[in-house]
């Protein structure tokens, strides 16, 4: 049976939205910044190097990263493996005793890393001080669950992340991998430089030492198929959604290779019956539409039963108008922009295929705060096919399919049919069909009512990174 969680959304006062927008403006101010690759605790370019932007406005250019050279993987993997032999001797309690150091800094920098999550990938406050409070506990826990652990280190573990979790996912995973004793090289996405490249130099601050912590930022899938693929490599933790998780699936890996696997998923919600309507319409809204549909817990599904699913439609769609698509940084947003022109261009294509059963939005937005971001209204699409894809594999785009069951039979056999990702939820006031849900719903995660889904790097757990 899979776990089920509870949860209540925390809420900002008055001082923490002035400290973010503070924060903002600090990092806002920075000047521009070059991205190479770190190996051995040495700058690496190749003189291939591309802008770095926001997606909030692409005229905020905050530096250039280094597209890496034929080989580097390789050179990045025997660096680790070199600082694998030293740092595997070094004690618990010294690992620990950094790893402290750097919790100790990062709630020190609370805001300002919150601040630059938010410009790089477009998180509203929430969600980007989220990710910064969730790589906390990540790390304490590790240190925790440590303390208790007799177990070995087991070698290079490559770190492969996109911009979903642009912070808790990357350096959690490696966080938890170097605590254990291992050794890592990571890929993160070129949209999560600027938090990712400070965290390095805070990890390199407090104590990891050169070759423990590898880093190479890769505009394609190229260097995370070759890390996979790497015999030195032990195991392979990545989260995300996109390209480069994708093309995981085709990799002709190792057998004994470890394997990590945190990627973007449909996520669906059942709704049967609930104690409110208005409220349950809501809780799908956010689930869906929070990051712009972008989080590893965002839902691309909600499954209805027949006759119950003209007054969720009618709710739903009232919530729905009362979204604000802005500057995610400003305190009445309720979403930011999508990720890329790309991702516009995607959305665009998916509903342009759809349009007849596009209940609400769809559309770009264009206004004098937005004009130069990749800005969508979120969309809600009803009367698909079954086999419809928007009906069975996430586009991590801010879409919502509503698919109406017959009964609470066929609602249970579409929710098993779903490209789960991490979690399945339903609402209701019904104990025994909830009860029936929470046993037969096939999902690592299950809630009931109350919406918590692991944040990305929930498999980060320092069992999973030693024998």
């Amino acid at each position: 049976m899979a776990d089920t969680l509870k949860f209540t959304e925390p809420k900002l006062d008055n001082e923490e939205d002035a400290a973010f927008a503070k924060a903002i403006d600090v990092v806002l101010s920075t000047g521009k910044s070059d991205y190479p690759s770190y190996i051995g605790g040495l700058k690496v370019a190749s003189g291939m190097s591309a802008d770095v932007f926001s997606p909030i406005d692409n005229t905020i250019i905050f530096g250039t990263y280094q597209e890496p050279e034929e080989g580097l993987v390789e050179r990045a993997v025997s660096v680790a493996k070199e600082a694998f032999a030293k740092w595997s001797k070094v004690s618990v309690d010294e690992r620990i005793s950094i790893f402290e150091k750097v919790v100790a800094k990062i709630e020190q920098q609370r805001f300002r890393l919150a601040a630059m999550v938010s410009i790089s990938v477009g998180m509203d406050k929430t969600c980007a001080l989220e990710e910064v409070d969730t790589l906390v506990s990540v790390i304490r826990n590790a240190c925790s669950d440590l303390k208790k652990k007799d177990g070995k280190a087991q070698g290079v573990w490559a770190v492969l992340s996109s911009y979903n979790s642009p912070l808790a996912a990357p350096i959690g995973y490696a966080s938890v991998a170097i605590l254990a004793g291992n050794t890592v090289v990571m890929t993160p996405s070129v949209h999560s430089t600027l938090p990712v490249y400070y965290m390095y130099n805070v990890l390199v601050e407090c104590g990891v030492p050169d070759g423990v912590l590898n880093i190479i930022t890769d505009s394609t899938s190229k260097s995370s198929e070759d890390l996979a693929n790497n015999l030195d490599v032990i195991g392979v933790a990545a989260s995300g959604s996109g390209e480069k998780m994708e093309d995981l699936m085709f990799l002709q890996a190792d057998d004994e290779l470890k394997f990590i696997n945190e990627i973007k998923g449909m996520n669906p919600i059942l709704v049967y019956k609930p104690a409110n309507m208005k409220s349950a319409a809501k809780a799908v809204l956010d689930a869906a539409f929070r990051f712009s549909g972008q989080l590893i817990s965002s839902c691309s599904k909600v499954i209805l039963i027949e006759g119950q699913q003209q007054e969720f439609v009618k709710n739903i769609l009232a919530e729905a108008n009362s979204m604000k698509i802005t500057d995610p940084t400003t305190p009445d947003a309720y979403a930011g922009p999508v990720i890329s022109e790309r991702k516009v261009a995607d959305f665009k294509d998916m509903l342009d295929s759809v349009k007849s059963n596009v209940i609400f939005g769809g559309k770009r937005i264009k206004d004098p705060m937005t004009e130069n971001g990749y800005y969508v209204q979120p969309a809600i699409v009803m009367g698909l096919d079954d086999e419809h894809d928007l009906n069975n594999m996430d586009s991590a785009l801010p879409i919502l399919s509503i698919q109406v069951a017959s009964d609470l039979d066929d609602a249970m056999d579409i929710i098993n049919c779903t490209e789960y990702g991490l979690s399945a939820g339903i609402i209701t006031k019904d104990e025994a069909v909830s009860k029936r849900f929470v046993e037969e719903a096939d999902a690592e995660c299950v809630f009931v009512n109350d919406r918590k889904v692991p944040t990305a790097a929930s498999k980060a757990i320092v069992n999973n990174f030693m024998d």
